[in-house]
């Protein structure tokens, strides 16, 4: 009798039940990888958000006002008068010393014309990021030079001619003036950089004429391009957007709404689907309507 043991290799029919049973395993594990994912961004999103909140109090605690959103713009719209001479540097710019960037904040030349002080303009700040957006570092050009963009921008209010938020052209308001609450009250939210990469600048950002910061450094919740032009309102977008629609409306890279600062320092996210008149009622400091966000 021989030593040896014929043993029987797989047939074509075992070997394919066992590769499907492999794809669908792995079909069952992506969406699960997927979510644990998510769950982490958004985690990071929010904690981006908390660091934000932390440095715009220390800022106030330190200057007695929150940072305006820039400083300029063109005149003939009721707009504050400028608080000093730093023109169209950003209150992201403002608040570096307080989010671990003293070396980057003592580079700046408060001085000098903010564009294009390089490499400042084109460093990227990581607490300004959302990690759930996949486009990399996220740095725009123009004219041949680079520039770094961020995901968080200062709600302005209603929209930029209202100068009725926390954060505006020329704003210099203070946390006492908060007639809403600081708890009832955004200062911050989520919208991705356009889908070319051209509007939301960090460092030193105007928007379009006239140059009140709208869609780069800050947004309304109910923003419009001019005076009498339609309001946008709070709603689910796309980086897919040719005609740049979505960087007039804050929304987020997250499925079901988006993440907030409030004026106290607290973040969370909103659902889409929590209504315009609510969304416009805590973008201001002193409407004095009640509170009806979840």
């Amino acid at each position: 009798m021989s030593p040896f043991i014929r043993r029987r290799a797989f047939t074509l029919i075992e070997l394919l039940v066992v590769i499907a049973i492999i794809a669908i395993l792995i079909a069952l594990l992506v969406p699960a990888v997927q979510k644990v994912r998510e769950a982490a961004n958004r985690t990071q999103c929010l904690n981006n958000l908390k660091q934000l909140g932390i440095a715009l109090h220390s800022y106030h605690d330190a200057v007695k006002k929150l940072p305006p959103a820039h400083v300029g713009g063109n005149a003939g719209y009721g707009q504050p008068s400028p608080p000093d001479n730093r023109t169209y540097f950003s209150w992201m710019t403002r608040i570096l010393p307080y989010i671990e960037q003293q070396v980057l904040y003592s580079r700046v030349n408060f001085n000098a014309w903010p564009w294009w002080q390089h490499p400042i303009n084109e460093t990227p700040v990581p607490v300004l990021r959302c990690p759930s957006d996949a486009r990399g570092e996220l740095i725009g050009s123009y004219g041949g030079d680079q520039f770094a963009l961020t995901e968080y921008l200062a709600v302005n209010g209603t929209d930029q001619f209202a100068f009725n938020g926390c954060i505006f052209v020329n704003s210099s308001i203070r946390l006492t003036q908060i007639q809403d609450g600081t708890s009832n009250t955004l200062m911050v939210g989520e919208r991705p950089p356009s889908s070319d990469l051209y509007y939301g600048w960090w460092f030193a950002g105007s928007g379009d004429a006239p140059y009140f910061g709208a869609t780069d450094v800050c947004l309304g919740l109910a923003e419009r391009q001019s005076p009498g032009g339609a309001q946008e309102s709070f709603r689910e977008g796309t980086i897919n957007d040719p005609g740049n629609i979505h960087r007039w409306h804050f929304w987020s890279m997250h499925t079901v709404g988006s993440h907030f600062l409030f004026a106290d320092g607290t973040s969370r996210m909103i659902l889409y689907g929590v209504g315009q008149p609510a969304m416009n009622a805590a973008a201001t400091t002193k409407g004095d309507e009640p509170n009806t966000l979840p």
